[in-house]
């Protein structure tokens, strides 16, 4: 199971019953880590089952564990968590092909604040010929926990029920803090720590945009591939997340460049000094923070419910931008995400250029803010953002 830092992993893979009675070893304990290190074979040879937390703290464990489960293949004989590590998955991959199931844990969804625990029923939309389809089957729903609310809040679990706004932003400025101080350091030899410091800032700041590596290390005054390897670690780290842009013929040079966004909008918007919905409007911030807080939810029910699934953007050099494609197969659903409660016509006309162009897809979806379902034009329907909980 992998994840970032404190989104839950530990107390996880200690639920319930059966996971409870399982032996549990910590490698953020410094003599467990040292048993490991000095003989990683006799930390997990015999055991019938174990679980080793913040696995990636020592490699060499993976190899001991390979050797374990080549002796006996009994699925379940070990539950290993990791974070925070450029080669971790890669180490996995080649440690462990073939005998390894990997889970990611992100943070919450707004989707699992709310209780909705079901498949999304949203995600059938991509099977739509005609926006009718979509729309006889959008209900009216009002969240418990409203979009702005769940938005500020972040999925991380400590600051979803962090007793006070001030706790709250307390446990933030602890977690960029342990982030900045300790965990970098576990993934890569940082020359410069400030350097490090602004950079992150300075991502956060770029939530939703192009990850022009070569404009950030420019505007930090960093070598560019500094910042390349600055951003991985950003990545390796859950941190963010880079969409890839969907690579179609529809007549047009398309942008190659990944887009980037912070996966958590809470952590996001304390990093931005964003405190409210109406700051956020003030600082002209409520598109890119709406927008990421959306993709992320797209992206993590995406990866929840429908694996096989996989989430794009478009981008064309001459102006043609749609801010998600889902693919599945030969099918598609392009979609446009408005910060405002109210739509126009014009904003089906991205979608309607890219329906035309590329010849796959039947309809596409406008996500705003407002409560009603829209006919833009003949093949794009605006929807509720709460569309995504039913």
């Amino acid at each position: 199971m992998i994840g970032p830092r404190q989104v839950g992993k530990s107390t996880l893979v200690q639920a319930g019953e059966n996971l409870s009675r399982r032996p549990y070893l910590t490698l953020d304990d410094f003599d467990v880590l040292g048993m490991a290190e000095k003989d990683p074979r006799a930390l997990v040879s015999g055991r019938d089952c174990l679980t080793v937390d913040e696995v990636q703290r020592c490699p060499s464990l993976l190899r001991a564990i390979k050797a374990e489960v080549d002796l006996d293949r009994r699925p379940g004989r070990f539950l290993l968590t990791g974070s925070s590590d450029l080669n971790f998955t890669a180490n996995l991959a080649g440690e462990l092909a073939g005998r390894v199931g990997v889970l990611s844990l992100p943070p919450f969804m707004w989707r699992e604040l709310e209780g909705q625990l079901e498949v999304p029923a949203w995600l059938a939309w991509i099977n739509c010929e005609r926006i009718e389809e979509i729309e006889s089957g959008v209900s009216a729903i009002v969240p418990r926990l409203s979009d702005v609310d769940a938005m500020h809040l972040g999925g991380y679990p400590l600051s979803v029920t962090a007793a006070s706004e001030s706790a709250r932003r307390d446990w933030f400025e602890s977690y960029r803090f342990t982030y900045l101080e300790r965990d970098v350091r576990q993934i890569l030899n940082i020359g410069s720590l400030s350097d490090f410091a602004r950079f992150f800032q300075t991502v956060a700041s770029r939530s939703s945009k192009l990850s022009n590596i070569a404009a950030l290390a420019r505007d930090i005054g960093l070598k560019a591939a500094t910042a390349g390897r600055y951003l991985s670690v950003l990545e390796a780290s859950f941190q963010i997340q880079r969409l890839a842009p969907w690579y179609a013929n529809i007549g047009k040079r398309l942008v190659k460049t990944p887009k980037i966004y912070w996966r958590d909008t809470g952590l996001l918007g304390h990093l931005l000094g964003v405190a409210s919905w109406p700051e956020a409007v003030a600082q002209s911030l409520d598109g890119p923070v709406f927008e990421t807080f959306l993709m992320m939810e797209i992206a993590k029910q995406v990866e929840a419910f429908e694996p096989a699934m996989r989430l794009h953007f478009v981008r064309s050099h001459d102006g043609l931008e749609v801010d998600g494609v889902l693919v599945r197969g030969l099918k598609q659903l392009p979609f446009e995400i408005k910060s405002s409660v109210s739509v126009r016509a014009e904003d089906a006309s991205a979608l309607e250029t890219y329906l035309e162009l590329s010849g796959l897809g039947s309809v596409g979806v406008v996500f705003y803010r407002g409560t009603e379902c829209r006919r833009l034009s003949r093949r794009v329907l605006a929807v509720p953002q709460t569309a995504l909980l039913g």
